[in-house]
């Protein structure tokens, strides 16, 4: 077999794993749609996975990126997974990448992703023809000590988000992305406006766990977040993620064009 041909039956394997997984998601409806699921890719490709992320040099730092400028931002790294983005990677790296781009970034995930919340598209959009199209957006996301995220609904050209764990084991699950509920009763947010965690419950925290993660259907009541990273919580590297974004691909659209903004901004989750 022809190193091309084996590239090729390997993200093909990884594809059809993950699709398989999200198949057999069940939604979890409080304190908002989401479900968390374990042993996304097989493992050997996990560990392949984790074997050829880019060195932190390669990532940049979102505080320089975006003009949202919180300054927590400072201790979080980002590589958009855009055209070109693995032209400065080592050969092994760019091969690995390159065919990971082509499968994770495709229509067959989209379309499995969007139908894992398809009770949820049907009640805000009705029946399937309806559907808005989707635009994707990946993230590495490598975070630091000094990074937090208070709870936040999200940005509203989202439709689903994907939070995928890196992790090395099980040594860090407290990292976990935590889930809430407003302590007064019908607060909602139509944008992505980060709130104070005192004024919310937590209601759940998804395990930071290798080869794992965790889904949401966006709404303006999808508050989430994570808590204060120490020093000891990233003393490793750091915590990474890779973020899977289905948007609504008419309002990004739109909400580049009038804030005249990149594909940076929004991806803060």
């Amino acid at each position: 077999m022809s190193t091309i041909a084996g590239e090729q039956t390997i993200s093909a394997r990884a594809l059809t794993h993950l699709v398989d997984r999200l198949r057999e998601a069940t939604v979890i409806s409080e304190p908002f749609a989401h479900y968390y699921l374990e042993n996304v890719f097989p493992d050997d490709y996990y560990q392949e996975l984790l074997a050829h992320l880019p060195r932190s040099a390669v990532y940049q730092n979102l505080y320089e990126v975006t003009t949202l400028k919180l300054d927590h931002f400072r201790h979080r790294d980002q590589r958009d997974l855009v055209p070109g983005w693995t032209d400065a990677l080592p050969a092994e790296l760019k091969e690995f990448w390159d065919r990971f781009d082509e499968w994770f970034l495709g229509p067959e995930l989209a379309s499995a992703v969007l139908n894992s919340f398809a009770a949820q598209l049907r009640e805000r959009f009705g029946g399937k023809e309806p559907w808005p199209a989707v635009a994707v957006e990946s993230q590495l996301i490598r975070h630091r000590a000094g990074y937090f995220l208070g709870p936040h609904s999200d940005l509203y050209t989202k439709l689903v988000v994907l939070l995928i764990y890196l992790a090395p084991d099980r040594s860090a699950e407290h990292l976990g992305t935590s889930l809430y509920r407003p302590k007064a009763a019908g607060f909602s947010c139509p944008n992505s406006t980060h709130y104070p965690v005192e004024d919310f419950v937590r209601v759940a925290t998804a395990p930071y766990r290798p080869n794992s993660l965790l889904a949401f259907f966006r709404s303006d009541v999808s508050f989430h977040g994570l808590d204060p990273l120490s020093a000891h919580d990233v003393s490793s590297s750091g915590r990474d993620v890779i973020q899977y974004t289905l948007h609504d691909q008419q309002a990004r659209l739109a909400q580049l064009r009038g804030r005249r903004l990149g594909p940076d901004e929004g991806a803060i989750a």
